[in-house]
């Protein structure tokens, strides 16, 4: 049996914690608790029976002794500090490893400034491959990334018209590029792809692999070959823009040697995956 005092704080700490998201009814969700009876927690007429304690309070990471507390002394505890230091903010042996890439000169990145299309087999739409959008470009001494898929909705298999931006940032170690990124507006999944340059004359293809949760309900974990084919550092991005899109795989549009390369076909004797041959 709960007292007044801690029917009131959690009340109180839940609707605190509820305002890190976008409304009740995505916390709702996420959580399989039925808004009506969700309500009634956030009101303060109803404590919640141990299941969905321990559900509210492992889906935001609190202790059910803290969700309890003085809400004073809760919101200090989980509240983000205004400013965090970025040293402070990622465990040490890794700081000293990502901070420092990110920081650096970026000795070899210069050569990988500029606008691509990216290619892989859509984890969402099976069958299908992403022509996509991808911009490498510099600011305060540090790469970043920004790619944009797209559907035009001409295909009635594939429904309306689709349009998914991601921001991300890219740091070279080992003679390999490293793309971390995350789409902000879903908040859904990060995704990391790892690309092995070529050094073939002329050859304007980065091939590599992709690791991601996907976007859709499911948020399936997959991984896939993907090709980074370069276009250039001045181009018509418009014009570039118009021919990405959503292609089946027996699609002309997507050269073949393309087609080939980012199948993601594994043989008996290869175990574990790896790039595409660029």
């Amino acid at each position: 049996m709960q007292s007044n005092d801690d029917l009131e704080n959690f009340a109180t700490n839940l609707q605190f914690l509820c305002g890190f998201y976008s409304s009740i009814s995505e916390v709702c969700r996420r959580l399989e608790i039925n808004r009506q009876q969700f309500n009634r927690y956030l009101n303060g007429k109803a404590f919640p029976s141990f299941k969905n304690l321990k559900k509210i309070c492992d889906f935001f990471g609190v202790e059910s002794e803290e969700i309890v507390e003085l809400p004073a002394v809760f919101q200090s505890r989980v509240s983000p500090p205004d400013t965090v230091n970025a040293q402070q903010a990622i465990p040490r042996n890794l700081a000293n490893i990502i901070l420092p890439l990110l920081k650096s000169p970026s000795q070899g990145l210069e050569r990988y400034e500029g606008y691509y299309y990216r290619y892989f087999y859509s984890f969402g739409f099976p069958g299908f491959i992403f022509r996509s959008f991808v911009k490498i470009y510099k600011s305060d001494d540090i790469y970043y990334m920004k790619h944009i898929e797209r559907s035009s909705g001409k295909n009635p298999m594939l429904g309306a018209r689709l349009t998914i931006k991601y921001h991300g940032l890219v740091f070279l170690l080992a003679d390999r590029l490293f793309l971390v990124e995350s789409e902000p507006e879903l908040n859904s999944t990060v995704s990391e792809t790892i690309l092995t340059p070529s050094y073939r004359p002329n050859n304007p293809y980065l091939s590599g692999l992709m690791i991601c949760a996907s976007s859709c309900s499911a948020h399936q974990p997959g991984a896939a070959r993907t090709m980074f084919e370069y276009l250039g550092k001045n181009i018509d991005v418009r014009k570039a823009m118009k021919k990405c899109d959503l292609f089946h795989h027996t699609d002309d549009s997507i050269p073949k040697n393309i087609r080939q390369a980012i199948g993601n076909v594994i043989t008996p004797e290869e175990f574990t995956f790896h790039p595409p041959r660029g």
